[in-house]
């Protein structure tokens, strides 16, 4: 383990991706507070070295951020390897996702321990998976719980869970088959009482920065976040409304679920939604967040609908 001594308030992010790129915007915002504190994100070198489109224009944003960029392959990368990149900083914020395959968190999480990091908040922006627990239909909600036992055995490095439920935009994505905008559906998961409590990248990355420096400390706890919490067939109201039309409901029990999923094995969308067809773990009141303690105002699926155009 590497125990030299490291510089405070030191911070890499891993990703800047959908939600990696908030959480920079954020947590650079926050150093105009913290002057102190060093922002860095690891990229791959193909995003690290860009010199034309996207990528390229996410690294000049990067830069007048004031945002250091680290070299690394979250994927290729051995546990020693991530180790020795991990140990020059204070505190690791994973905003990686699911892109590096099976496998990936948990040795990103163990070459957080092999660095002696003090401060991880691991990738486990989603749902709740010590309540979904293991057998979701889900492969990488089983690794998420196995990250949370990795992480409860150890002392050395304190940890906060950010629970956040899924990105708004993903419950209105077509792949999800929840929404059905072509015509005008809203399916139900298992139960219309069922609920799914969803937050935008934006306000996940507001609030993670905020949790992160918050006072006193977060340490070893899961703290709840979300931007709205509906019931299926309160998304039904919704959507109702937004369109103007009495919509097409359909509910989808689990035995449906299963049998689509069984015929149609590559179609990841149909194991998600067996995930999401469950009363508990994937919904919490919105009363009992840290953004309604605190009294940070963020978005309702209501006010993301008002934003798109076209659906």
């Amino acid at each position: 383990m590497n125990t030299e001594k490291k510089p405070k308030d030191t911070v890499l992010v891993l990703g800047a991706g959908e939600l990696g790129i908030q959480v920079l915007r954020a947590m650079s915002n926050k150093v105009q507070e913290h002057t102190d504190v060093k922002i860095s994100v690891l990229l791959r070198s193909e995003a690290a070295y860009a010199i034309s489109g996207s990528r390229k224009a996410r690294l000049d944003e990067l830069t007048k951020l004031g945002i250091a960029v680290v070299e690394g392959d979250l994927q290729e990368n051995s546990i020693d390897e991530l180790s020795e990149l991990f140990a020059a900083f204070d505190a690791v914020i994973n905003c990686s996702g699911f892109v590096g395959g099976p496998g990936t968190q948990i040795k990103i999480t163990q070459a957080v321990f092999k660095a002696a990091v003090a401060r991880y908040f691991p990738w486990q922006f989603g749902v709740d998976y010590d309540v979904v627990g293991k057998g979701s239909g889900q492969q990488v909600w089983d690794e998420q719980l196995e990250v949370r036992h990795l992480l409860r055995q150890q002392n050395a490095t304190s940890w906060v869970i950010v629970s956040t439920g899924i990105f708004t935009s993903y419950l209105f994505e077509p792949g999800f088959g929840v929404i059905d905008a072509q015509s005008k559906t809203v399916c139900a998961l298992g139960d219309w009482k069922h609920a799914v409590t969803l937050t935008t990248p934006e306000d996940i990355g507001k609030l993670t920065a905020d949790i992160f420096f918050h006072q006193p400390t977060f340490k070893n706890e899961i703290v709840y976040i979300a931007g709205d919490t509906l019931t299926y067939s309160e998304l039904a109201d919704l959507m109702s409304a937004y369109w103007g039309i009495k919509l097409n409901r359909k509910l989808l029990d689990r035995q449906q679920l299963q049998g689509d999923a069984q015929h149609n094995p590559q179609d990841i969308g149909a194991n998600y939604r067996i995930a999401f067809a469950r009363p508990d773990g994937v919904a919490w009141s919105k009363r009992n967040t840290y953004n309604h303690r605190q009294r940070i105002s963020t978005t309702t699926a209501s006010q993301w609908l008002a934003k798109q155009h076209g659906m």
